[in-house]
């Protein structure tokens, strides 16, 4: 039993005990004597009498109180008993958790302890293999070595057997030597001569000038190898013979004469080409100054230059054809009877495209207005991308295409390249088919040709 239920114990019998004083006090009986004698006693006695029923009554007071006051104490005294228990079961039930926890913690302790034993004996494991390994690794190295040192001996044998061989290459060597330095002699002579007739040339460029400033005329230009009376070529489409289709052509007196390459087999012929692709061999992922210059050759793969492209376009009202071949060996086109691109100032903008006509499907007109964009120079009205970059290539892109003709070439896997990547038409095999060539040829709108091959 605890301390506070002994107590408790004791408290109780206290009480009882009291309870039994304050029972000892019966209520007192008198006999009533009718004699006068016994009047007075009688008096003496009920005056006794009367005391101790007072005294009895206070004493039953106080016992009653002293009880009142003890079953308070036994209240208070239960209560505390109550709440030690209770505090009591709870530090027994805390006890009870603190040793399950701690049972929980010693067994993933132990589990713990046991896959660290095991990772041990795997690093012991590893740490053999590696020294297996290492020794085999060193068995191999010095087999490579061997292997090494014959073969610098072979190597020093064969080259002691080439010796003569070599010394008389030696001496064609120092022939070469003696060939190339007399060359070089040669052409610093050329350049001396060149020079001579350049300050030959000048002096009479100004003698000429003088002349004429004296006599009040025009002077002679001395540059122009044209006979005044010879119209310039501005085209394909002029009846002028080429040298196996390569022409010279001069929009104006004042402009720098260029080649170009012409086709006289299409749709009546005239045509000058301004961009050619059939192998894949040159690059067309180029910067804006390569595009507005021109790259490439035009016997074979080439872009004919922004730059040329708007001063044709610029001369004439021009038409635009466009070849196309994929890698079937089947042929589509796509003619536009307008044709013409804006100045540099404008990002050599496609600023006219006329109709459609052909059987490769409309694939341009979505590009119509749009500028020239490259990867360096992006105009493409997209803000968050550059379609230079996403599609390998440079067009006239409009957040992006329907055509992409300056587009990466895929000699492999071209009939599913990654979408929008290729050299495609949309019209013709679709936005993941890279096709095989592509021509684009332009023509003065003014010449008679009727379709004649395609």
């Amino acid at each position: 039993m605890h301390f506070p239920s002994i107590f408790l114990a004791a408290l109780l019998a206290v009480q009882l005990s009291d309870r039994g004083l304050c029972q000892q006090l019966p209520p007192q009986k008198f006999q009533t004597h009718p004699t006068r004698m016994n009047v007075t006693n009688w008096n003496h006695r009920r005056y006794r009498t009367s005391a101790a029923a007072e005294r009895s009554e206070g004493i039953a007071n106080n016992c009653k109180d002293l009880l009142t006051n003890l079953h308070d104490r036994v209240s208070v005294l239960a209560t505390l008993d109550e709440d030690l228990r209770r505090r009591l079961e709870n530090i027994e039930n805390k006890m009870g958790q603190f040793e399950t926890n701690n049972m929980g913690r010693l067994d993933s302790l132990a589990v713990q302890q046991t896959d660290f034993l095991k990772r041990l004996d795997t690093l012991d494991y590893m740490e053999r293999q590696t020294k297996r390994n290492i020794d085999e690794l060193k068995g191999d190295l010095n087999q490579e070595r061997k292997k090494e040192e014959a073969i610098v001996l072979r190597t020093a044998r064969e080259t002691t057997d080439r010796l003569p061989q070599m010394v008389s290459n030696d001496v064609k060597l120092d022939s070469l030597g003696t060939l190339l330095l007399s060359t070089r002699s040669a052409v610093n002579e050329l350049n001396n001569q060149l020079e001579t007739n350049i300050s030959r040339l000048s002096n009479m460029v100004a003698r000429g000038f003088k002349h004429a400033r004296r006599n009040n005329r025009q002077p002679t230009n001395f540059y122009d190898t044209r006979q005044p009376t010879e119209p310039l070529v501005t085209s394909c489409a002029q009846d002028v013979p080429t040298s196996n289709g390569i022409l010279r052509l001069q929009l104006t007196p004042e402009s720098d004469p260029f080649y170009v390459r012409c086709d006289d087999e299409l749709f009546g012929g005239g045509w000058t080409l301004i961009q050619n692709r059939f192998n894949g061999k040159l690059n067309f992922y180029r910067g804006w100054l390569e595009y507005q210059t021109g790259f490439g050759n035009i016997g074979g793969e080439f872009f004919i230059g922004l730059d040329k492209l708007h001063a044709l376009t610029s001369s004439a009202v021009h038409e635009l054809l466009i070849m196309l071949q994929d890698f079937e060996g089947n042929s589509r086109y796509a003619r536009y009877n307008l044709f013409a691109i804006g100045n540099e100032k404008e990002d050599y903008a496609l600023n006219l495209l006329g109709e459609y006509e052909g059987d490769a499907g409309d694939s341009l007109t979505y590009h119509a207005g749009s500028k020239f964009s490259t990867f360096d120079n992006d105009n493409d009205g997209c803000v968050d991308c550059s379609c230079a970059q996403s599609r390998n290539g440079a067009w006239w892109y409009n957040w992006c295409d329907m055509s992409n003709l300056n587009g990466k070439y895929f000699e492999e896997n071209y009939n599913n390249t990654p979408l929008y990547q290729g050299m495609y038409w949309d019209g013709f095999r679709g936005p993941s088919y890279s096709l095989r060539a592509v021509r684009m040829m332009i023509r003065p709108v003014n010449t008679d040709g009727d379709l004649q091959s395609k």
